[in-house]
């Protein structure tokens, strides 16, 4: 399976779920990437991870509620606030910082667009942080073989299980 492949697949999936199961989707990839974000905040003294942990909690409450438009904008300001640059924070940790703060705020959009692309968007960041991550540690991996090393592959799959 190629990364196409995997996306279409994911995408017809996740059309079938209910909101429950496709928010329960986008936050165990967004938990998963939240200790990524801590990293660098420990490193860099810069962020907030207590940000993101709220809109993650918030998230978690809104399932079976009525989702607060208003509260939801102000923790998508709140994150805009503590996502790093990448230009001024260089180190694979702060692409990592990123890619985690924008899996929340695509979770967060979703509680107010319900589209699914919000969902591939948070999946596209996940398997990004991978890639990056086996890059820096096999660095003679091209392209083809990142797409076919065994923890990618691990990730599409898991990501498939939690779709069905």
């Amino acid at each position: 399976m190629d990364s196409t492949q995997f996306y279409e697949r994911l995408s017809k999936q996740l059309t079938f779920l209910p909101k429950h199961r496709l928010i329960s989707f986008g936050l165990d990839i967004c938990e998963r990437l939240l200790p990524d974000y801590i990293e660098f905040h420990h490193e860099f003294n810069w962020g907030d991870p207590e940000i993101l942990k709220k809109s993650i909690q918030y998230v978690k409450d809104s399932v079976a509620d009525v989702v607060d438009e208003e509260k939801v904008n102000q923790l998508l300001a709140g994150l805009e606030e503590v996502i790093p640059d990448t230009e001024e924070f260089t180190d694979p940790v702060g692409t990592y910082a990123l890619n985690a703060a924008c899996a929340v705020f695509e979770l967060l959009e979703y509680l107010i667009d319900p589209e699914i692309d919000h969902l591939l968007n948070i999946s596209s960041v996940i398997t990004d942080t991978l890639d990056f991550k086996l890059s820096e540690l096999e660095t003679d991996l091209n392209e083809e073989d990142l797409l076919k090393h065994p923890e990618m592959l691990k990730e599409w799959n898991y990501q498939l299980e939690l779709s069905k």
